[in-house]
């Protein structure tokens, strides 16, 4: 059980946004953390302005740690993941219809347009419950630098 029920929002210094409160509704609670981070384990998604497909994965236990994320479906839609038993066991996934996936994009510093995404390893999050984790796929359509050009 995520350990922020109970609690009526969280308030958090980041480095990028400043004090931000977050309601405890919003906190994704990753028990393995993100890949390189294993003891980094709330997070909230913040968007980056309307109507962009970037969002912020902002971390609530170290607030100048932040993720560019964005929905896979918006640069290639046909992209897919199975979700194996094991990760379906981790984030207690009843129905796939209540998942949401995004990938972690990496945006080089002079040189934007050489943008890649993540998306051998995207982020998977259990609406219902909050639950989430960033999955390493076996599939060898995806790539850790996906290039992000249309």
């Amino acid at each position: 059980m995520p350990e922020h029920q109970g609690q009526a929002s969280l308030t958090v210094e980041t480095t990028r946004f400043g004090q931000i409160e977050v309601p405890a509704e919003r906190v994704l609670n990753l028990p393995h953390g993100m890949v390189g981070f294993p003891r980094l384990t709330r997070y909230v998604i913040l968007e980056h302005r309307p109507g962009s497909p970037f969002h912020w994965l902002q971390s609530l236990d170290r607030g100048d740690l932040a993720f560019v994320i964005m929905d896979p479906l918006v640069f290639d839609p046909h992209y897919q993941l199975a979700l194996s038993d094991n990760d379906a066991k981790l984030l207690q996934v009843g129905d796939v219809r209540h998942i949401q996936v995004w990938v972690v994009v990496t945006i080089p510093q002079g040189t934007p347009e050489n943008m890649t995404a993540n998306f051998k390893a995207p982020l998977v999050i259990n609406l219902q419950n909050r639950l989430a984790a960033q999955i390493i796929l076996e599939d060898p359509r995806w790539s850790l630098r996906q290039g992000l050009k249309k």
